[in-house]
């Protein structure tokens, strides 16, 4: 006992010197620049657009990364991980790699990119005269550790950009760009005697100015519903999760729902919903599929985000995994 709380006032003391280290050094964006810092509201990850963006409580391996960083400790399995998207904004690519250690915990570096739409530089008369071509990007880095099996704790980094690049004549393009660092810190508790993971995490620390911080606050909780192993022999599970996330200075909240059903732990039928007034509520589903080594999976969303309110554009998430 007296090892898992010297473990834990350790874990807690590293997390709370490198946030503090990073927040410290943050620049301030400025405020034209906010903007680009929002595009980290966007999710990642097939799984959990499938099961509505219940992710904080899941172990989803790198999703956890976006998620809850906690997700991730006490992993076992390295991994590499691609997740794309594709919405009315742009295409984002997120790459993840996972390194568990038996002792010190698991961490995983990381790299999300956003290719923004290509806007048109025009003359006073309107005519063409190049193409800006705008991108996001995040580089993180996180730690996760479980002091316990009780008890799982994470936290990344990030270094966020906004570039602007141009094809031809911009005269108005703004120079510089933007840059900015930020964190996400992130727990679980996992209890033992029932099949419950509550997590909670709250992410982008430190990104934005005052009025434009994208903040979150996610709360939620999973439970896998062991009657239905009894009655299928194991060959069918059923894991459900529900969250509620509030991002602040935006005056929004939403509560989501989801559910995985699981055949001969191969083939996965996710869907979830989320509500949310602000943004737009809507329904997700998704699909998934493991094949020794390799993990593939793809969801689609309807609504519960301004970005799926076009019908031409409904938002596609396609995750690919190597496990070892």
């Amino acid at each position: 006992m007296r090892r898992s709380i010297r473990h834990l006032r350790q874990l807690t003391a590293g997390i709370t010197s490198a946030l503090t280290v990073c927040l410290a050094a943050s620049p301030a964006m400025g405020q034209g620049d906010a903007g680009q810092a929002l595009f980290l509201l966007l999710p990642v990850g097939a799984r959990a657009i499938g099961m509505g963006q219940t992710a904080v409580s899941a172990r989803n391996g790198s999703e956890g990364v976006w998620w809850n960083p906690s997700a991730m400790a006490g992993d076992t399995t390295h991994e590499v991980a691609i997740h794309q998207s594709t919405t009315i904004v742009g295409q984002g690519d997120a790459l993840s790699v996972v390194f568990p250690t038996r002792h010190i915990g698991t961490f995983a570096p990381s790299v999300n990119v956003l290719d923004l739409q290509e806007q048109e530089s025009v003359d006073d008369q309107g005519n063409r005269q190049g193409v800006i071509l705008p991108t996001d990007v995040v580089f993180a880095m996180t730690y996760a550790a479980a002091p316990s099996k009780l008890l799982a704790l994470g936290a990344t980094v990030k270094h966020v950009e906004a570039r602007v690049r141009c094809s031809g004549l911009c005269t108005n393009l703004p120079s510089g760009g933007s840059s900015s660092n930020g964190a996400d810190v992130g727990a679980q508790l996992r209890l033992q005697k029932i099949p419950l993971t509550i997590g909670a995490a709250v992410r982008n620390l430190g990104i934005g100015v005052p009025g434009y911080s994208p903040t979150r606050v996610d709360i939620g909780g999973s439970y896998r519903v062991l009657a239905i192993e009894q009655y299928t022999d194991q060959e069918i599970e059923l894991y459900t999760a529900s969250s509620v996330v509030s991002t602040t200075k935006f005056d929004s909240s939403s509560v989501r729902v989801g559910a995985d059903i699981v055949f001969e732990r191969k083939l996965h039928v996710r869907g979830g919903y989320v509500y949310d007034h602000f943004s737009g509520s809507g329904s997700a589903i998704g699909l998934g599929f493991v094949a020794g080594k390799l993990s593939f999976d793809l969801a689609r969303a309807y609504g519960g985000s301004v970005l799926a309110n076009d019908a031409d554009h409904q938002p596609t998430y396609f995750s690919l995994r190597y496990l070892w």
